[in-house]
């Protein structure tokens, strides 16, 4: 996005977060996390249960799902290979901020062969945006509120997904 003179104004990835949820630990949940680190290079870490859940028999402090947080290069990289999969994204699947979200239903869109042992596992992808500048908020010291000028709205976040990845955005 070289076009805007201002520097300041353009429009990156923060931030990917891929997570499969399995509902239970164990096999399956082993199971996913090969399957994850598989797809992105990367160790996920073990997500567990905030409450008991007795219908689902899931217990409080259960590790019952595993996500993995991309960014920079493989996080640019991981999007361009999701896009390829799902060319197509909802207005609704963005927020106010133009961070948005999608699922992918099956592992094996990425090119990796079925196995009956493994099964079909699906994940989330949520997407960051940010601009130059947003470090304001995170600093340790003279934290500061990022201006309404410096945010990013919906519309801006759609933008650039059609302009940077050739997404099409469409309204339900």
């Amino acid at each position: 996005m070289a076009a805007n003179p201002n520097p300041m104004r353009n429009i990156e990835v923060e931030k990917v977060v891929i997570n499969m949820g399995v509902g239970e630990s164990g096999e399956k949940l082993v199971k996913a996390e090969k399957l994850l680190e598989h797809i992105t290079s990367q160790k996920p870490i073990e997500l567990h249960a905030k409450k008991s859940l007795q219908p689902l028999s899931i217990k409080k402090g259960e590790a019952i799902a595993c996500k993995v947080t991309l960014r920079k290069d493989r996080a640019k990289e991981f999007l361009k290979r999701c896009f390829k999969i799902q060319d197509k994204l909802f207005a609704s699947q963005f927020d106010t901020y133009g961070n948005f979200s999608f699922g992918i239903a099956e592992h094996t869109d990425f090119g990796i062969r079925y196995d009956p042992k493994v099964g079909i596992y699906g994940m989330d992808v949520s997407v960051s945006l940010k601009r130059p500048g947003y470090r304001i908020k995170e600093r340790k010291i003279q934290k500061r509120k990022v201006p309404n000028k410096q945010r990013i709205s919906g519309e801006e976040g759609m933008a650039f997904l059609e302009k940077e990845y050739g997404v099409e955005v469409v309204e339900e």
